[in-house]
């Protein structure tokens, strides 16, 4: 399947419209309103690995979660990374942001978030069909913390396959 890396302005522009959309009805702790912006059979798998199967789990999960954990928190939609057309009616669209707590003024390291979303058209207007929501952590690659975890994987690997090998 080829998909296009560049879209049209115009496209762009939904996709931010759409985001902002989502942003709004958080910032609102609107669960109903954010929920709206998915299509019924959604996928939804939050930060922490945990998947909401359908709009009403979107809406219900997020009721609760604005009224608790997420109780005045807004949304920040900060920059969509790529937006990618499978075809004129469905996209592949990934972004950063994060949820910020009332005392917080800016996305700091570990509040940021990569979100991947599969987009449809419908009705003239496009709705989010798959959303996955993951923390963003860098892994390093070098120096003294890396080089001591790689040489435990390989202790560890290497005597797995020992054991597997009967030695």
């Amino acid at each position: 399947m080829k998909t296009a890396t560049v879209t049209s302005p115009a496209v762009h522009g939904e996709v931010r419209v759409l985001l902002d959309e989502l942003s709004d009805h958080w910032n609102r702790a609107d669960a109903r309103g954010y929920a709206r912006l998915f299509t019924p059979d959604a996928a939804y798998v939050q930060f922490n690995g945990v998947v909401l199967d359908g709009r009403a789990e979107i809406e219900d999960m997020h009721d609760l979660m604005f009224r608790t954990m997420l109780y005045g928190t807004r949304l920040l939609c900060e920059t969509i990374e790529s937006v990618r057309l499978v075809d004129e009616n469905t996209a592949v669209v990934v972004s950063t942001g994060a949820a910020l707590f009332p005392w917080q003024h800016e996305v700091t390291a570990k509040r940021l978030s990569r979100q991947t979303m599969v987009l449809v058209r419908s009705e003239g207007r496009w709705m989010i069909a798959s959303f996955q929501n993951s923390r963003v952590k860098l892994f390093p690659t070098s120096g003294p913390l890396f080089e001591v975890a790689s040489r435990a994987v390989r202790f560890r690997v290497d005597r797995a396959l020992r054991a597997r090998q009967g030695r």
